[in-house]
C-alpha cells in the first residue's frame, strides 16, 4: 500500500486515499468515498462478520484518509507480511499522532 500511495502522488496531487482490501466489495452504491476530517473506517459492517465488528477499534478491511494523515504516520509499517496487523498498527500509530495519545475513536 505504501507504494500504491507513493507512485499515485507521483501523476497527481491526491488529497484523499482510500485504502481497500481486494476481498471486499461495498454492498450499497449508496457508500461515499470520500476523505473527511479524520480518516475513516469505512467497513464497519460486513457480511461474514454478520454486519457486526469483531472488535471496537478495528482499522482494517477499507480506510478513508487525507494524504496529511498517511505522511504524519510514515504509511503502513513495513514489518508485516501477509495477512493481519498492519491495519491496526496504523490504526495505533494514527491515535498517538492526531490525538496525543488520548484513547480516542477516529470517525
Amino acid at each position: 500500500m505504501n507504494i500504491g500511495f507513493v507512485e499515485a502522488s507521483k501523476l497527481y496531487n491526491y488529497q484523499c486515499f482510500i485504502f481497500h482490501d481486494v476481498d471486499l466489495l461495498p454492498e450499497d452504491d449508496r457508500n461515499i468515498y470520500s476523505c473527511p476530517e479524520q480518516p475513516r473506517h469505512m467497513s464497519a459492517a460486513v457480511d461474514v462478520m454478520h454486519y457486526r465488528l469483531p472488535y471496537m477499534k478495528i482499522f482494517g478491511g477499507v480506510a478513508a484518509m487525507k494524504t496529511e494523515h498517511f505522511r504524519l504516520v510514515n504509511g503502513f509499517s513495513n514489518k508485516f507480511f501477509g495477512w493481519g496487523g498492519e491495519d491496526d498498527d496504523f490504526y495505533n500509530r494514527l491515535i498517538v499522532m492526531i490525538t496525543g495519545g488520548r484513547d480516542h475513536k477516529l470517525s
